[in-house]
C-alpha cells in the first residue's frame, strides 16, 4: 500500500511540474503572437502574465490526464500548425518578413504548439462528452413533432430570404460591384472573355442589360438579378437546415444556424452582391452537402437520380468559378480513395460530369462566343510576387543575366512594396508571350533565383496570403488597394462602360450607411470572439479542424467531402489576393461540416447508449 501511495505521489508531482513548465514557456511564447509593439514588454512585464500563467497552468492539468496517443499525435500536429501560422504571421504583419531563418521563430512555435494542442484536445473532448448538454427536452420534441424536413426547408427559406431583404432595400437595387462592371461590358460586346464564368457573365447581363432595357430602367434589372441570386443562395442554407432536420439534430443547433443564416451581416451582403462567387457558394454548399451524405450511406451512389443530381450541382460549381474544374479534380481524387469500395461509381460520376463539362466548354462556348483570356498570366500570381521581391531584396546575389530576366518576364516588377498584398500590378504585366516561346526558360529562372533566395519566396508568398492562414489579419489590408468586400464599385469609371445607380430608399439610409461602415472601416474589428466571424483565416482553421475531427473519429469517408474545400483554400492560395468573397464558399460550408460533426457523434452516443 505505501508504495502504491508513493507511486501516485511521484506521478501527480511530475504532472504539477510538468504542467507548472509548459504553462510558463507558452505564456513566453504568447508574446510572439501579439499584433503590438513588443519594445513595452506586453505580457512578459504585465500582471495579465500571472493570470495567463495560471489559466494555462489549470487547462494543462486538465488535459494532461486524459490524453491518449492517437489525439496527441493529432492535436500535436495540428497544434505546431497553428502556432506556427499565428507566430509566423504576426511577424509578417509587424515586420513584413516570416523570420523562419531565425532560432527564436522556432522556439515561439514549439513554446506555442502545447496551447493549440490542448485547445483542441479540450474541443474534441467537449463534442464527444457534452452532446447531450445541448439538448432540451421541451424544444426538441417541438422540432420533432411539428416540422417535418418539408416545412423545415420551406419556412428556413422564407425566413432568411425576408431576413436580407431589408439589406437588399437599403442597397436597391443590389451592390454591383467587383467584376460586374466588366461583366456587362462583355455582354453588351458580344464577346465573352472567359477569364469571368461564361454563365455568371450571360445571366448577369441578361437580367441587367436585356431586361433591364426590357423594363425600362437598368436598375429593375439588376433587382431582378439580386432577387434570384437571394433565392438561390438562402435556398442553399434552407436544404441545410432541412439536413439536420433530417439527422433530428437538437432545436437548440437548429436555431443557432437558422440564425446564422439569417443575421451575419455578410450573409446579406453577399446575397444581392453581383459577382461569380455567390452562385458557386450555394451550387457548391448542395454538392458538399450531398457528398456529406454519401459518407454516411454510401449506397446513395446506387440510386440513378441522387447521382443525378450530384452530378447537377458539380457541373454548375465548376461553370460559376474558374476554379472550379481543378477544384472538383483535386476532390475527386481523394473520392477514390476514401470511397474506394465504390469506385466504380466514383468513376462514372467522373466521367459523366467530364463529358458535361467538355460539351460546355467547346462547343456550347464557341456558339456563345466564349473565348479565352490570357489564362498564363492567372496563374503567375504568387511566382511574380517572389521573383519581383528577390530582385528589390537580394539583387546583389543575382546574376545580370537573371535580373533582366525578371524584368522582361515581370515589366513593373518595381511596384511590388506598392502592393505586396494584391498581385494584379504585377501579372497584369506579364510577359505571357515571352513565357510561351520557352516555358522551360521561365520555370529554371524561378527555380534558380529560389535557391538562392528561399526565405524572400516565403516571405512574399505569406505576405500574398497572409489572410488565409492568419486569423488575425487586420483590415483593411494596408498593403492592398482592394477592400476585403465591396459595397460600392472599386472600378474607374468609364464613360464608355454601364453603371448602374444605387438608390437608398431615404428611410433606409441608415441601414445602408451601416453597411458602408461596416465594409470599409471593418468596426466588426473592435468586437472580441465577434470578429471571427469574418475572419478568413479563422474559416480555413475551422476547415483543417475538420479535419483533424475525421481523423481522429476514423470517419475516412467525410475526408472525400472535406477534400474539396480544401481544394478551394488551396488554389485560393494561388490567388492574386485575399478577399472575403473568395473565402465565402468556405465560410458557408463550415456550417455543413459542423453540422456533420453533431451528427456523427449523436449517432455515436447512440450506438453507444
Amino acid at each position: 500500500m505505501k508504495r502504491v501511495c508513493k507511486i501516485t505521489f511521484n506521478h501527480k508531482y511530475i504532472l504539477t511540474g510538468g504542467c507548472f513548465a509548459l504553462a510558463f514557456i507558452t505564456t513566453f511564447s504568447i508574446n510572439a503572437m501579439l499584433k503590438i509593439n513588443q519594445s513595452f514588454y506586453p505580457v512578459s512585464n504585465s500582471i495579465l502574465s500571472i493570470f495567463i500563467f495560471l489559466g494555462l497552468f489549470g487547462l494543462y492539468k486538465k488535459i494532461i490526464p486524459v490524453l491518449e496517443t492517437r489525439l496527441t499525435i493529432i492535436s500535436m500536429i495540428y497544434g505546431l500548425f497553428f502556432s506556427a501560422c499565428m507566430v509566423v504571421g504576426t511577424n509578417v504583419l509587424l515586420y513584413d518578413q516570416t523570420k523562419l531563418n531565425q532560432l527564436n521563430t522556432w522556439l515561439y512555435i514549439l513554446a506555442g504548439t502545447p496551447l493549440f494542442m490542448a485547445i483542441i484536445v479540450l474541443l474534441f473532448r467537449f463534442i464527444q462528452k457534452r452532446q447531450n448538454a445541448l439538448s432540451i427536452p421541451k424544444l426538441d420534441a417541438f422540432f420533432v413533432r411539428k416540422l417535418s424536413i418539408k416545412k423545415t426547408f420551406l419556412i428556413s427559406w422564407l425566413l432568411i430570404f425576408l431576413a436580407w431583404v431589408p439589406g437588399l432595400i437599403a442597397a436597391y437595387p443590389g451592390i454591383y460591384a467587383y467584376d460586374s462592371v466588366y461583366q456587362l461590358v462583355y455582354y453588351t460586346s458580344g464577346d465573352i472573355v472567359l477569364h469571368y464564368p461564361l454563365a455568371h457573365t450571360y445571366l448577369l447581363g441578361f437580367c441587367v442589360w436585356t431586361l433591364g432595357n426590357l423594363f425600362g430602367d437598368l436598375k429593375l434589372g439588376l433587382l431582378v438579378y439580386s432577387i434570384f441570386q437571394m433565392l438561390c443562395l438562402s435556398g442553399a442554407f434552407a436544404l441545410i437546415c432541412a439536413y439536420m432536420a433530417k439527422k433530428r439534430l437538437q432545436g437548440i443547433i437548429r436555431i443557432t444556424v437558422l440564425l446564422f443564416f439569417m443575421f451575419l451581416p455578410t450573409n446579406a451582403l453577399m446575397s444581392f452582391s453581383a459577382t461569380k462567387d455567390v452562385l458557386y457558394t450555394a451550387f457548391l454548399a448542395i454538392m458538399v452537402l450531398l457528398f456529406i451524405c454519401i459518407a454516411e450511406k454510401p449506397e446513395l451512389m446506387k440510386k440513378k437520380s441522387y447521382m443525378a443530381c450530384l452530378i447537377l450541382f458539380i457541373f454548375l460549381q465548376i461553370i460559376f468559378r474558374s476554379q472550379g474544374i481543378y477544384v472538383f479534380i483535386f476532390g475527386i481524387l481523394f473520392c477514390f480513395i476514401f470511397l474506394r469500395k465504390y469506385w466504380k461509381n466514383i468513376l462514372i460520376l467522373t466521367l459523366c460530369t467530364l463529358v458535361l463539362y467538355g460539351v460546355y466548354s467547346g462547343p456550347i462556348t464557341s456558339l456563345l462566343n466564349g473565348f479565352k483570356s490570357d489564362s498564363i498570366r492567372e496563374m503567375m500570381s504568387v511566382p511574380c510576387v517572389q521573383l519581383s521581391k528577390a530582385y528589390l531584396d537580394n539583387g546583389n546575389e543575382l546574376t545580370a543575366k537573371e535580373k533582366e530576366q525578371i524584368a522582361a518576364y515581370i515589366p513593373n516588377y518595381t511596384a511590388y512594396y506598392d502592393f505586396e498584398s494584391n498581385s494584379d500590378a504585377l501579372k497584369n504585366t506579364f510577359n505571357s508571350a515571352l513565357f510561351l516561346e520557352d516555358p522551360f526558360a521561365f520555370i529554371n529562372l524561378w527555380i534558380s533565383v529560389g535557391i538562392k533566395s528561399p526565405i524572400t519566396y516565403i516571405d512574399a508568398f505569406a505576405r500574398l496570403t497572409i489572410g488565409l492562414w492568419y486569423p488575425d489579419m487586420n483590415y483593411p489590408d494596408p498593403e492592398a488597394w482592394h477592400p476585403y468586400w465591396e459595397y460600392t464599385s472599386t472600378q474607374q469609371i468609364n464613360p464608355d462602360w454601364t453603371i448602374v445607380d444605387r438608390k437608398t430608399p431615404a428611410f433606409m439610409q441608415w441601414l445602408s450607411d451601416w453597411y458602408y461602415k461596416l465594409t470599409y472601416e471593418n468596426s466588426y474589428q473592435k468586437i472580441p470572439v465577434i470578429s471571427m466571424l469574418f475572419s478568413s483565416g479563422f474559416a480555413c482553421w475551422m476547415l483543417l479542424l475538420y479535419t483533424a475531427w475525421c481523423i481522429y473519429m476514423k470517419k475516412y469517408r467525410y475526408l472525400s467531402a472535406a477534400s474539396f474545400m480544401i481544394g478551394v483554400w488551396l488554389t485560393t492560395l494561388l490567388g492574386p489576393v485575399v478577399l472575403y468573397r473568395y473565402v465565402y464558399p468556405i465560410v458557408v460550408v463550415n456550417i455543413v461540416f459542423i453540422i456533420s460533426v453533431f451528427s456523427m457523434t449523436k449517432r455515436e452516443g447512440v450506438q453507444n447508449g
